[in-house]
């Protein structure tokens, strides 16, 4: 229950007890899903050659479909032409 509140803290986010135990009952199914994958034993000798090829890949492109002004129009918080946001990193 503990990494469950710390998880809570650092994304703002509050449970109630019953939202908790179902939370950390499901982050629990997760994590065993993940050690799961890192026990898989894999082939050494992986065929690269059907991995995608970084030239198949679409241009990055960059398309603005409304100015900065409209953005930043319902943002409670701005400075420098930027939205503000609250600190989340422990």
């Amino acid at each position: 229950m503990e990494d469950i509140a710390h998880l809570e803290y650092l994304s703002k986010l509050k449970f109630e007890d019953a939202e908790r135990a179902a939370f950390e009952s499901e982050f629990k199914n997760i994590i065993s899903f993940v050690d799961e994958i890192a026990n898989l034993e894999l082939e050494d000798n992986l065929d690269l050659d059907k991995a995608i090829s970084i030239n198949e890949l679409r241009a990055d492109e960059a398309h603005q479909s409304i100015s900065q002004e409209e953005a930043l129009q319902n943002a409670p918080i701005q400075k420098d032409g930027c939205y503000v946001t609250p600190l989340v990193i422990d």
